[in-house]
């Protein structure tokens, strides 16, 4: 049986996401870009909260985790 740290969690639009290496910068997930990382990686398009206007950034699936949801 394989233990809680293996298991991977894949992001869905709408996910909110912490930007590991940058920080506390979070986002949005509002686009699953496809595999076109190196090596297969899925890349996603995140969009943070900016203004006067929301910015976006595409970051590779290693490089984001996902936030637990609010209530």
């Amino acid at each position: 049986m394989p233990d809680a740290s293996s298991q991977t969690v894949t992001p869905k639009l709408g996910d909110r996401v912490k930007l590991r290496h940058a920080a506390g910068m979070t986002g949005r997930i509002v686009e699953l870009r496809g595999p076109l990382g190196p090596g297969g990686v899925e890349i996603y398009r995140v969009q943070l909260r900016r203004k006067p206007e929301p910015e976006y950034i595409e970051v590779r699936a290693d490089q984001i985790e996902i936030l637990p949801a609010s209530n």
